[in-house]
């Protein structure tokens, strides 16, 4: 999944790359928090049995300096009416919390809502590419034929019926927006690709990426910005595992059991997680190594 860069000219605006630090600085506030993880192994003296896998938590101090707090495809649009009752909540009640949080304690905040919605949005052309300025293009593989892999001609009978609500969708999709309670601030960052995500981290010297957004078992893991894609460059992921939903199917919605698998195989796959609150706290712990405050979040 993950490809070697394009050497190209990027644009950037001016002042975007940190000052370089006094060589007698005082050290960077940091995220103290416990974040756990899935074993696929399991201890000394435990039998190799998968009756006897668990979770694990380790306690990590992050710095703030070097984190991201990065909002995957939070729309303001989707049309399951069911799934987008349910990010609109977490958008509201816990990911903005979550962001202001992170905003007042030095981390950077970065907005993946992906093509086109994030051209709509002036913070884009911070990290975009000469390339990337016109219309996205995709390069078309030399097999299958375009039609067979289209399902299109004689093969249209390999593929699928679109329901009457994805059809009527489409048009709207195409002018969804950010979801309001989670708007980009001016300072905040908006990206379009991981090519984008990855020069903003290089320049800003990023390592730690804290992930949110929607759909867990979707975009959140499999988008050129998201975590699988991050896990293989090397970054550190953190999951806020309560700030996230996967578009579930009907015998696991009741119960949210498809979020809880997705969450599971992250957590297996390299990543960690954590909540919100003790997300917030570490966020205020880290603003009072500062000797800031941190005012309540407004409900929106």
């Amino acid at each position: 999944m993950s490809g070697t860069e394009p050497r190209e000219t990027w644009y950037r605006e001016p002042h975007t790359t940190r000052a370089p630090r006094p060589q007698e600085e005082p050290a960077l506030a940091t995220l103290d928090l416990p974040l756990r993880y899935y074993w696929l192994q399991t201890p000394a003296g435990v039998p190799g049995d998968e009756h006897n896998f668990a979770h694990y938590e380790r306690a990590f101090s992050i710095p703030a300096e070097q984190a991201a707090f990065t909002i995957v495809d939070a729309w303001d649009y989707h049309y399951l009416q069911s799934h987008l009752a349910r990010t609109s909540e977490i958008c509201r009640t816990r990911i903005a919390p979550a962001m202001a949080a992170a905003r007042l304690a030095g981390v950077t905040i970065v907005h993946a809502p992906g093509d086109p919605v994030a051209r709509r949005f002036p913070q884009w052309v911070r990290y975009a590419a000469e390339t990337e300025f016109g219309e996205p293009s995709h390069e078309e593989p030399d097999w299958p034929p375009r039609e067979f892999r289209k399902r299109e001609g004689p093969h249209a009978a390999l593929g699928r019926p679109d329901s009457p609500a994805i059809e009527s969708a489409r048009e709207r999709n195409s002018q969804r927006m950010i979801d309001p309670s989670v708007s980009p601030e001016p300072e905040d960052f908006v990206i379009a690709t991981g090519h984008q995500l990855h020069r903003l981290c290089r320049d800003r010297e990023i390592m730690y990426l804290f992930y949110c957004g929607f759909a867990t078992n979707m975009c959140v893991p499999n988008k050129p910005y998201g975590m699988r894609e991050f896990n293989s460059r090397g970054y550190h992921l953190t999951l806020l595992r309560d700030c996230t939903t996967s578009v579930e199917r009907h015998d696991t919605v009741d119960e949210q059991l498809g979020t809880e698998q997705a969450v599971r195989e992250l957590e297996f796959g390299g990543a960690f997680t954590t909540t919100a609150d003790l997300f917030v706290q570490a966020c205020r712990n880290a603003i009072a190594q500062e000797g800031a405050t941190l005012a309540e979040p407004v409900a929106v």
